[in-house]
């Protein structure tokens, strides 16, 4: 007998809707007092928009995780990067861009092919740089996002070292 089935794979497969702030009570042993600090991770949360499932996970919106670890606590957060593409779709109720791994948006084949603006998806990376919390996607610029409540803020343009439509990851 498999220790998994198909039905356990398929789980990994599908959005997280939620967003969470909380502490996490039960653990098992004791964190250290003096581990003080926040971990960050990034990666494709929303793998549908309004049922139209995407075609592949790195297709994906990007959902940053962080737990923060004080006093010998955890707490867990975690939120969507709210990037220009997602607040349009989330509005719209459907998916309005193709993706580079083999997402369609409606319309068929001629609606795609001739369609060469992509979403940024803030999904690939995040990084604690300074005083910034980045999410950021290798074909675009990073979102910016509140180090405490990870709320996106916007575009982050590195103080000018980037432009728009730099790549950044």
């Amino acid at each position: 007998a498999q220790p998994y089935t198909r039905e356990d794979w398929q789980r990994g497969y599908q959005s997280l809707k939620q967003e969470f702030d909380y502490w996490i009570d039960e653990i098992d042993g004791k964190i250290p007092e003096e581990l003080e600090g926040t971990l960050f991770r990034n990666g494709p949360g929303l793998l549908d928009v309004n049922g139209q499932r995407i075609h592949h996970p790195f297709d994906g919106d990007g959902m940053i995780c962080a737990i923060a670890f004080q006093k010998g606590r955890a707490h867990f957060r975690n939120r969507y990067v709210r990037t220009e593409g997602y607040l349009a779709e989330q509005q719209a109720g459907k998916i309005l861009y193709r993706g580079v791994f083999g997402t369609d948006k409606p319309g068929g084949f001629w609606a795609n092919i001739l369609d060469t603006k992509l979403k940024n998806i803030a999904n690939t990376n995040v990084v604690y740089w300074g005083d910034r919390v980045l999410a950021m996607w290798e074909a675009a610029e990073p979102h910016r996002l509140n180090p405490a409540t990870l709320e996106t803020e916007g575009l982050d343009y590195l103080n000018g070292a980037l432009q728009p439509g730099d790549a950044f990851g």
